[in-house]
């Protein structure tokens, strides 16, 4: 049986601004590591803040 591996690159992070994870990955690749101007961008972590935790931890691995 195959199982299907989920796209973890396109899941959407932020549901509200509808932003995905390589969205993220992008801006950090750049250099932009401060989640404030991300969420400028990107409009992520600017709704209901479901998504502050899951930015704060792709900020901190790619700083890692």
């Amino acid at each position: 049986m195959n199982a299907i591996k989920p796209d973890i690159e396109n899941d959407v992070l932020c549901y509200c601004s509808g932003t995905t994870t390589q969205q993220i990955k992008a801006l950090l690749a750049e250099g932009i590591v401060d989640p404030e101007r991300i969420s400028r961008i990107t409009g992520a972590a600017s709704g209901c803040g479901g998504c502050e935790f899951e930015l704060q931890q792709l900020i901190s691995d790619h700083i890692q």
